[in-house]
Parts: C-alpha cells; sequence; structure tokens
C-alpha cells in the first residue's frame, strides 16, 4: 500500500527515526510517513506480531525498518533498545515518543501510579539521552 505524503519527497533521507509505539494506530501511520520519505524507521513495541506486520508494510513499500520488541517502562531494555539501533544505524536522528502509558492504579495508592509514570519517563529519558551521544 502506497503512503502519499504532503512533504517532499526524500524529506528524511538517511535519518533514522526510532518511533514508539510503532506496531498500531498513530505510531505505524507515522512510520509509514516517514519511511516514505526516506528515513529508516527503527519500530519500537510490545507486540512482536504487530512490529512484524507494519515492517513487512514499509518493506513492502521500499522502505527501510527495524524492529525492536520493548517495554519503555524497562529503563535496561530501553537502553539496550537504543544501543541496537545505534550499532545498526550509526545514528539517531530523531525520536518519535507515541508509546502509550495508560496504567490502573488505586488513588490511595499513589506510589503505584507515579512508580508507573516514572519507570515511563525515565526510559524516555534514557532513550533521548542515548540517541545524543
Amino acid at each position: 500500500m502506497t503512503y502519499d505524503s504532503v512533504f517532499r519527497p526524500g524529506l528524511f533521507a538517511g535519518r533514522v527515526v526510532i518511533v514508539t509505539g510503532g506496531g498500531s494506530g498513530i505510531g505505524r501511520c507515522t512510520a509509514h510517513e516517514l519511511a516514505t520519505l526516506g528515513a529508516h524507521v527503527a519500530l519500537v513495541g510490545r507486540d512482536t506480531d504487530k512490529l512484524a506486520r507494519v515492517k513487512s508494510e514499509i518493506l513492502e513499500d521500499g522502505g527501510s525498518v527495524a524492529a525492536h520488541v520493548c517495554d519503555i517502562r524497562d529503563e535496561p531494555k530501553v537502553v539496550a533498545t537504543v544501543e541496537a539501533v545505534l550499532a545498526e544505524t550509526g545514528r539517531i536522528d530523531g525520536l518519535v515518543n507515541n508509546a502509550g502509558g495508560q496504567y490502573r492504579a488505586a488513588l490511595e495508592s499513589p506510589g503505584v501510579s507515579y512508580s508507573c509514570a516514572k519507570s515511563t519517563r525515565d526510559g524516555c529519558s534514557a532513550m533521548a539521552a542515548r540517541s545524543s551521544t
């Protein structure tokens, strides 16, 4: 399936962009858009099957893509994922932080929800810090 863009062809040629939550929804569409514009897209998500499907779609359209299974709430896995992308491509030029983070917790236990929010925030911070080195 071909994606038409309002942006000029090749706008992201030679760029490497990580898209978290790239296996579905807005992340999937963003990954297709970036690949159509010439970026190498590093899909990141928790669902291997969804990532494989989006990767296949992008490859069919002639795009450049890799898939990385990672839960952004797990900071060591985020660091390993960023290091894997850097090892594969030598650079990271952008991050689309699209992965969701709606985690249920009882109102009377703010430590749980704070922990989830902190973990997600720290994972994203680790991703951004590693990509800028």
